[in-house]
């Protein structure tokens, strides 16, 4: 049967120079409704607004105060950010998987519950990037280069005219860079301890796959520490050390033992502290868009989700 045609009416009401607005629908056409009506239907009755033409006389049956609070945009996921890549004309679909894989090897962003978020690091690099190089950053930038190589490979663009329309102005703002990138320093923070080898006090440092513990004496001392968060459970194959979150190379987070070398325990998957009352294996969070969920990941035993 043919849909019923909706059309979707926002109405704003002056008085006393105060705004009132009210949404609502009007039904153009009804369809299929004209014979059934669905619950869902009936609910939007509620809601339909009748015809209004511009100083109509209306009368205030009712008032709804609501209080809307402007929200952020939501973090990229790896799937979105391709989308917004793709929407921008940014990259080619052999480009997508190493753009992704760069960003995340110079840590520049970590994931966090499967979405981007930008590290200390990151932030410091765009705002250099933004003050010394702000035609490269613009978002068309990118897209533009990329359709006039295509235009060199089809032969309508001459390659050096691209590249040195491209490079004059680079130059300048390289030279630019050089001269007053080198004046910003990151400082080191203090991290609270001593060195155990000379002494010295430790600081925080930031480094390529983030923040690490290392000497002030550096380079004549050269001891250095990884920065570990313990989660306060301890480890179920050792029964002695405390399970301590840790990051690859490849900056995703693992769990492994703080005795390691002496104790090997790891994981990719936050355990919970509790044996499994089928095999006795350790239990583990897994995550999913419906929430956290416990299970054994050496058989199919799993827990009610949690909230």
């Amino acid at each position: 049967m043919t849909p019923a045609v909706i059309d979707t009416v926002a109405v704003t009401l002056d008085q006393n120079d105060v705004t009132f607005r009210a949404n609502g629908s009007q039904t153009k056409f009804p369809g299929f409704t004209k014979l059934y009506v669905s619950s869902r239907d009936e609910d939007q009755k509620d809601n339909r607004l009748p015809d209004l033409e511009i100083g109509d006389a209306v009368k205030l049956m009712k008032t709804d105060p609501a209080q809307h609070f402007t929200q952020p945009p939501a973090r990229y996921s790896e799937a979105n950010l391709v989308k917004a890549l793709e929407e921008n004309g940014v990259g080619r679909p052999s480009t997508y998987a190493p753009t992704i894989e760069t960003i995340q090897k110079r840590y520049y962003v970590k994931l966090n519950a499967r979405r981007f978020e930008p590290t200390e690091l990151g932030e410091i690099v765009n705002d250099l990037i933004v003050e010394f190089f702000p035609d490269i950053v613009d978002i068309k930038f990118t897209a533009n280069v990329e359709t006039e190589l295509d235009s060199v490979e089809t032969g309508d663009a001459e390659w050096v005219k691209v590249i040195d329309q491209f490079y004059q102005p680079f130059e300048k703002e390289v030279a630019d860079a050089e001269t007053g990138i080198e004046k910003i320093q990151i400082k080191d923070e203090p991290a609270g301890f001593d060195c155990d080898i000379c002494g010295a006090p430790m600081v925080i440092k930031l480094g390529r796959y983030g923040k690490f513990y290392a000497c002030s004496r550096f380079p004549d001392c050269r001891n250095t520490k990884a920065i570990v968060k313990e989660i306060g459970i301890i480890c179920p194959k050792c029964h002695e050390g405390q399970v301590v979150e840790r990051k690859s190379k490849k900056n995703r987070v693992f769990y492994g033992c703080s005795r390691y070398p002496d104790c090997d325990f790891v994981s990719w998957d936050k355990p919970v502290g509790r044996d499994c009352p089928v095999c006795g294996h350790f239990l583990v969070e897994k995550r999913s868009k419906a929430g956290v969920q416990v299970v054994c990941p050496n058989q199919d035993y799993q827990e009610q989700l949690q909230k």
